[in-house]
């Protein structure tokens, strides 16, 4: 079992000395996986480099705390910041997409139900962790959702960085062997770091904040996360705002909530790694198969090629996917539309059904 997270005193020097050496060790850690081009570079370092402190401070009785308020407050930024993809280039080319985006429905129903039965069955995960572990997609929300709701967040955390790992991975190599071309991800697009606008930043903590408060006040499940992403979404898809991030804003969030989820992890070092590896990775090649299926069958009713239409229901995240499509001179608007909505439709489902999924699951 997964003990729960100790409570963080900001009154402590010493629990302040632990988060500060935390987000150090992370960033430096996050770094290095940025040098070697790795997917969510600090994401991914933050909970490794934090999974491998509290595996030193364990044995020794040495109490790693994470603040909740922090932790939820960068969700809320994460939010905003996947609705601010949603701008109104995008919303035009949804009315040519219909067909491909009701798939992208069809294809979170599918695949999720596909994903649950592997984690249930061939895992042996409860019902509540096989049903996060499943989503196809939102890595940070499926976590979120997943350890409010009562599952194990080490389960959680490693069965959706496998996901995305090797959905990076895969995905290039197939193409290469297919077509003999070299698909090369360079690296993640943002701003410049040193292009700081901060009328930018401003707007971009306003909608969090409101969203947040929206949020809790028309009690939204996970308010948190979804109001601060809903409100981005209206606010950049209608035109009302334009806002450009800089890459370094999503690099602090990745950080701040890597950590945060390797926070949780204390006491889950017994858990069966293998067996985490080996159906994660069952169920990620499950859904890249449903994803080349669908892809095939929409290529007749869509004006959209084999390579758009697989990278458009490839379980990856938006910026890797969309910067395959770069690679391959396909459109990663295009991409980004099927994967911003697939995001859409798999965590609204997930939070409308968070604190009941564990009543009606089989």
């Amino acid at each position: 079992m997964v003990q729960n997270t100790p409570n963080f005193d900001w009154k402590s020097r010493s629990d302040v000395s632990k988060l500060v050496f935390m987000l150090i060790i992370g960033a430096g850690t996050g770094s290095f996986a940025k040098w070697i081009t790795l997917p969510l570079p600090f994401l991914m370092g933050g909970v490794v480099s934090t999974i491998s402190l509290i595996s030193l401070a364990n044995p020794r009785s040495i109490s790693l705390p994470y603040p909740k308020p922090l932790r939820m407050w960068f969700v809320a930024l994460i939010g905003t910041l996947i609705g601010s993809t949603f701008s109104p280039g995008l919303a035009k080319t949804i009315p040519n997409l219909t067909a491909s985006l009701l798939a992208v429905i069809v294809y979170v129903g599918v695949a999720h139900c596909l994903g649950y039965a592997i984690f249930r069955t061939f895992g042996k995960y409860g019902r509540v962790t096989s049903f996060y572990a499943a989503m196809p997609g939102g890595f940070i929300e499926a976590v979120e959702l997943g350890t409010k709701d009562g599952g194990d967040p080490f389960v959680l955390t490693l069965s959706h960085l496998l996901r995305v790992l090797f959905v990076v991975v895969v995905v290039p190599l197939l193409f290469g062997i297919s077509s003999g071309d070299v698909v090369v991800i360079v690296g993640e697009q943002g701003s410049e770091i040193g292009l700081v606008r901060w009328k930018d930043l401003t707007v971009i903590l306003i909608i969090a904040l409101v969203g947040f408060i929206v949020g809790r006040i028309i009690k939204m499940p996970a308010a948190h996360l979804i109001g601060p992403m809903f409100m981005s979404a209206l606010c950049h898809g209608t035109g009302l705002v334009d806002t450009s991030a800089p890459s370094w804003l999503l690099y602090a969030a990745q950080l701040f909530v890597g950590v945060a989820l390797g926070s949780q992890l204390s006491g889950a070092f017994g858990s069966n790694y293998v067996k985490i590896v080996k159906t994660s990775l069952l169920a990620t090649t499950l859904m890249l198969c449903l994803s080349a299926t669908m892809a095939w069958s929409l290529i007749r009713v869509t004006n959209l090629d084999f390579s758009a239409l697989f990278l458009s229901f490839a379980p990856g995240g938006v910026s890797e996917m969309g910067l395959i499509a770069l690679s391959l001179g396909t459109s990663p608007v295009i991409v980004a539309v099927h994967h911003v909505f697939r995001i859409f439709v798999t965590v609204l489902i997930a939070a409308i059904t968070t604190k009941s999924a564990s009543r009606w699951l089989p």
